[in-house]
């Protein structure tokens, strides 16, 4: 059996306890042929003692609590004397800022005969506080009952301000983000005034973090109603920023330039993107855009107008799922061609029929058994199973049915779908 009094003095005395503790460790746990025998709470000592290269804080205390022996170390950190701290209870360093249920936690770990390791923010006798990466353990006697208990600890102040220090920064950043939530929401479209242009639709909006690069669009005028699904460069915070400027500059290209066909208006979003981020310049790094999927929709009538911008627009008819696909190419980003021109799709709609329209975060998105993208056609399927539902039904299943596919897997991108039945 080790001798705790030995290990304790040996700790006490010297700065190099640790390469003085190693040699001298055989004699004190027996003949032992290597460290992985050691008994276990040496072992756990030895894990602690590794992670540190400074005096270390040793106390010894009763069953109680009452302090029986602290080292040099322990006083010149608390600022009491030994004579002040011998007799006393160890809760005199006891700070308040650490909650209830660790101690409940420590004490209980202890009294059992096992060991505690952890952080403890305590105070000096001036109540100056300061963090401790501390190791505590049971002496035990022949029967297995702790008799008393030690502790060895290490200054970790510095390491803990820093780490409170981020832990507050993370927080602002967060609540930062959660306004700039807030701020997104009110620029999307009113739920009332999309219900009352597009009677019978569905909208699927699922941020892959707080803030999103997604956004859907809608605007009308006296003769169209006007709908985009756009997927912006990245997500989070820089995706969310390109939203901002991508929804500011549809509203100002249809409702203050007036230009009302799908193919125009992304010509001139193109050019107002690169304009705004400056990417015509040589200097620029920027290479954000977005992609989009635009439709035009008749009020009065049964024509429908379609632009894409690397995105595609579904169309079910008379029984059949028609995929129109939009250009190649993006808005904004860095542009080879002398002059980008986008193509506008017309076609007329009948009763029955449903325009789908999509970021790609739902078709990208990993999962399934063999963790694999869900895929263009596995969206092409349940759109065809499922037409004959009702919009409400359908924006249900396509929900179940995508967070079926991810299960645990981390979500890939942001997620937004429409769909417009006539």
């Amino acid at each position: 059996m080790y001798n705790y009094e030995e290990l304790l003095a040996l700790i006490d005395r010297s700065s190099r306890f640790q390469e003085m503790l190693e040699d001298r460790i055989g004699r004190i746990n027996g003949n032992l042929a290597s460290k992985e025998e050691l008994h276990p709470v040496i072992a756990s000592l030895f894990e602690h003692l590794r992670k540190h290269h400074q005096l270390p804080i040793v106390s010894e205390t009763d069953c109680d609590g009452v302090i029986i022996n602290v080292n040099e170390e322990f006083c010149r950190k608390t600022k009491f004397t030994k004579e002040e701290l011998i007799g006393q209870n160890i809760r005199i360093i006891k700070s308040g800022h650490i909650p209830s249920n660790v101690f409940q936690s420590l004490w209980s770990r202890i009294s059992r005969g096992g060991v505690w390791m952890g952080e403890l923010k305590n105070r000096a006798k001036d109540f100056e506080t300061f963090w401790v990466d501390i190791f505590i353990a049971p002496v035990l006697d022949e029967s297995g009952n702790p008799i008393r208990y030690w502790s060895v600890a290490y200054d970790v102040t510095d390491q803990m301000k820093q780490k409170e220090e981020n832990e507050a920064k993370s927080k602002d950043i967060m609540e930062s983000i959660r306004y700039a939530k807030r701020i997104q929401k009110t620029i999307l479209p009113d739920k009332n005034a999309m219900d009352k242009a597009l009677e019978n639709h569905f909208t699927l909006f699922k941020p892959k973090d707080i803030v999103s690069g997604d956004f859907y669009w809608f605007t009308s005028t006296v003769n169209k109603v006007f709908v985009a699904v756009v997927d912006c460069t990245g997500h989070g915070v820089p995706g969310a920023f390109m939203s901002l400027i991508g929804y500011n500059l549809l509203n100002q290209i249809v409702n203050q330039q007036n230009i009302h066909t799908p193919a125009k208006i992304l010509n001139e979003l193109h050019v107002q993107v690169r304009s705004t981020l400056k990417q015509d310049s040589t200097e620029s790094k920027s290479r954000d855009g977005m992609d989009v999927c635009l439709c035009a929709i008749e009020r009065y009538g049964e024509d429908v107008e379609f632009a894409g911008a690397f995105r595609p627009l579904l169309w079910w008819h008379e029984n059949e799922l028609v995929e129109i696909k939009g250009d190649k190419f993006s808005i904004g980003g860095e542009q080879m061609e002398e002059e980008r021109v986008f193509t506008n799709h017309f076609f007329e709609v009948s009763q029955g029929d449903i325009i789908y329209m999509f970021s790609d975060g739902m078709t990208d998105q990993f999962g399934g058994p063999d963790i694999k993208k869900f895929s263009t056609r596995r969206l092409k399927d349940l759109i065809v199973e499922n037409h004959h539902e009702s919009m409400h039904v359908q924006r249900a299943l396509f929900n179940i049915v995508w967070k079926d596919w991810k299960a645990e897997e981390e979500q890939t991108d942001d997620v937004t779908m429409i769909g417009i039945a006539f």
